[in-house]
């Protein structure tokens, strides 16, 4: 049985590792990562984009704690907010 993109990105999420978009494509085979990550939001996963810094290029994602406004929207379309903490 075949493991799904959105379960490999959530997976390495869970265990506090930013992933960025290359890091995922070259690992996963993923070649719309934004579109996985749009798709774990929808189910509530609060995933964060961060800007790299120092030089290099692109963004990484990461799961935090959801914030009261990503809590709020999530019920507002009948979904349960999902962290670290929640997994």
């Amino acid at each position: 049985m075949s493991v799904s993109a959105k379960s490999k990105i959530l997976t390495t999420l869970n265990k506090g590792v930013t992933l960025t978009v290359r890091q995922a494509q070259a690992r996963f085979g993923i070649s719309n990562v934004s579109a996985r990550v749009a798709q774990l939001r929808s189910e509530g996963y609060a995933i964060y984009t961060n800007k790299r810094t120092h030089g290099r290029k692109g963004y990484a994602y990461r799961l935090g704690r959801p914030s009261n406004a990503f809590i709020a929207q999530c019920e507002m379309n009948g979904v349960v907010a999902k962290g670290p903490s929640t997994l």
